[in-house]
């Protein structure tokens, strides 16, 4: 399994509501094909550089997953049909940096029991 963060941007106009229902439809995806999510971090509605589909805001969510590079075909075109979505990037990284963070943490802990 590879590491990935995909940052998207939904359409800031819509309720609580169906934002989540959004976000957690991104998240089945991913871990319906024996991905896993690391963490989902709601930036939420933040104003865009430029209008995008006549819109001047966006609520961006960043999701952080491990999975097989086939689930991203499905993502980008869950992506592509979804309304919602304004923009899109997904991006493979080398780890997590919530995975790292928990990792010197650990370290340091039995660095002060040693």
């Amino acid at each position: 399994m590879r590491s990935y963060e995909t940052i998207v941007v939904l359409d800031a106009g819509l309720e609580e509501e169906p934002i989540e229902q959004e976000v957690n439809t991104i998240e089945q995806i991913i871990t319906s094909d024996s991905g896993e999510m690391v963490d989902t971090e709601r930036w939420g509605n933040r104003k865009l550089s430029y209008e995008m589909n006549d819109k001047r805001q966006g609520y961006y969510t960043l999701f952080r997953f491990n999975s097989e590079p086939d689930v991203l075909d499905e993502l980008t075109r869950a992506f592509k049909l979804n309304e919602n979505v304004l923009r899109h990037i997904i991006k493979r990284v080398k780890k997590h940096h919530v995975a790292n963070q928990v990792d010197a943490d650990k370290q340091k802990t039995e660095n002060k029991e040693s």
